[in-house]
């Protein structure tokens, strides 16, 4: 029975001022479904086929409802995906190059991506929970992988140092399914490499070498850098995001690789650390990818990575920061000395 108690007093439901900031939020969620229904319903396509056009035009040509498609097309110009002009709607400049379906930077599959259950971002709860068990991460295209860009630095920069320009063979622990390998080959054309993967990663890795044109210079692993030393010696030697799996055994993992080398020959490590006692700062969805990409924590103790090269047996140690999109990446850089005796 209903009683004065229970009756909702409408006069007092002022929202709390704090509700803002969780709507912007949800906000984001609806910007993300607007992107994902103009990949799904084939409007940027049409679009870039047709375009300018007026809304009937578009209802007529892509199938969707006018009574909806106009506050459609108005949050796809919100987000500065479409413009009018001449009386009608086009992609916006610039736009169709990761718009269209046909082209090589399309963000169809990287918003699919992340909708896949085996990637942590389609529930982050069940992500950040105890009971997480990692499945294979859904398949990256090369120009489409999220360390892309960060392995391109890289190569840019191992291309200016000596040791890497003048060698002639390679070995790399690349947890990027090949894209530092990829890109150092393309760019030393006297390069010819090791490259070992996560096993789980070797198919996604023979496509990427496959992909880039160098995989008759690459010898593809299954592997870790705690392999056993198969007795080959190499002029270089990278860990490219390898070691976490490994963190238990940094030292271990670095001697192993550093014995890989010929005297004289040179290391690089490139990894993300954490802060100190692995504090946080601004920037939580970036550490969140890191997760999210590694299924692992970043690396800690920068301050005390010298000396884990140093029981390595490793001498000349430099570090350096890499810009890269998910922060910076310390990146080391240590010989195997000329004199070295096992």
């Amino acid at each position: 029975m209903e009683t004065a108690a229970s009756r909702i007093d409408l006069a007092t439901l002022d929202a709390p001022p704090a509700l803002a900031s969780v709507q912007r939020i949800v906000d984001g969620f609806k910007d993300f479904q607007v992107l994902r229904a103009g990949f799904a319903s084939g409007i940027f396509d049409w679009l870039a086929a047709h375009g300018p056009a007026a809304k009937s035009a578009i209802a007529e040509g892509t199938g969707l409802r006018g009574a909806h498609l106009g506050g459609f097309l108005q949050a796809l110009e919100d987000l500065g995906l479409l413009a009018r002009r001449d009386g009608g709607y086009a992609l916006a400049p610039g736009m169709d190059a990761v718009l269209r379906a046909d082209s090589r930077w399309c963000q169809a599959a990287a918003l699919d991506r992340l909708l896949d259950p085996a990637g942590g971002w389609a529930d982050l709860g069940r992500f950040l929970s105890a009971n997480w068990v990692q499945s294979a991460l859904p398949a990256s295209s090369a120009e489409r992988h999220p360390l892309l860009q960060e392995a391109r630095r890289l190569a840019e920069r191992l291309a200016t140092r000596d040791a890497f320009a003048n060698a002639r063979t390679l070995l790399c622990f690349d947890d990027a399914d090949g894209l530092l390998a990829a890109a150092l080959c393309r760019r030393l054309p006297q390069l010819t490499a090791t490259v070992v993967v996560p096993p789980e990663g070797l198919r996604r890795a023979e496509e990427t070498l496959a992909a880039c044109g160098v995989a008759e210079r690459c010898r593809l692993l299954a592997g870790s850098p705690l392999d056993a030393d198969d007795g080959e010696r190499f002029d270089a030697a990278l860990l490219f995001h390898a070691l976490y799996p490994v963190r238990k055994s940094t030292v271990a993992a670095l001697t192993a690789t550093g014995a890989r080398l010929v005297a004289g020959g040179e290391l690089c490590c490139a990894h993300w650390f954490c802060l100190e006692a692995c504090e946080t700062a601004p920037g939580g969805l970036r550490d969140l990818d890191k997760a999210v990409l590694t299924d692992s924590h970043p690396l800690c103790h920068v301050e005390q990575f010298d000396e884990r090269l140093q029981e390595a047996r490793l001498v000349d140690i430099h570090r350096e920061d890499l810009a890269g999109d998910y922060g910076n990446v310390k990146t080391f850089f240590a010989r195997r000395p000329k004199n070295f005796c096992a």
